[in-house]
């Protein structure tokens, strides 16, 4: 197992005085390599562990201690991924997807148990959007069919607004009544049941 981490929040105190009442712990995930079950290592699947599970869950516990002890409440938003709820076909990613299974787990048992301090959990589950790191992946012709012909929406979006509205929605006072959700956020591309990503 790798050692422990300092949690990074702790070069960030600032952020976390009490006077924040609204304050998210949105933490990124690792992919980590493509292996399949008989051959990821061990090292392989910590590290993927460890960033995507025990990462988000040591900056939520930490938050959320300042959120409790503040008496304001809060919100927390965990990003998880569509792999996380069984809505995709993802080859070789059983590290990652067991991470995110269970951080969507880890953020229900939260919702649960927070609520009491007024903190709400929710997760974002994100499917594919156009960006730098997918630029070349959107100029497939293939992609582009499966969008116009599969895709509910028919289309893949952009994170700003698709994913930035979701989020400013869960920091913001109106859903101070949802807590306990897991968001898909994929334009409805996994609702077909078809493996897109499988040629990743």
């Amino acid at each position: 197992m790798s050692p422990p981490h300092p949690c990074p929040l702790r070069t960030s105190e600032k952020f976390l005085e009490p006077g924040f009442a609204q304050l998210p712990a949105a933490c990124m995930g690792a992919w980590g390599s493509v292996n399949t079950p008989l051959n990821v290592s061990e090292d392989e699947w910590a590290n993927v562990i460890a960033t995507n599970l025990t990462g988000q869950w040591l900056v939520a516990k930490h938050v959320c201690r300042r959120m409790r002890d503040a008496k304001v409440g809060g919100s927390v938003i965990n990003i998880s991924s569509t792999s996380g709820v069984n809505r995709g076909l993802l080859p070789g990613a059983v590290a990652y997807a067991t991470s995110k299974t269970a951080l969507n787990a880890t953020t229900k048992v939260m919702a649960v148990e927070l609520g009491c301090y007024n903190i709400r959990v929710n997760s974002i589950s994100p499917g594919i959007f156009k960006s730098e790191i997918t630029e070349s992946l959107m100029k497939k012709k293939w992609l582009n069919n499966v969008a116009t012909k599969i895709v509910p929406l028919r289309t893949f979006g952009t994170s700003d607004p698709a994913l930035t509205s979701l989020v400013r929605y869960l920091i913001h006072d109106a859903s101070n009544y949802v807590t306990g959700n897991i968001f898909i956020v994929d334009a409805g591309a996994t609702l077909p049941g078809v493996p897109i990503f499988s040629c990743l």
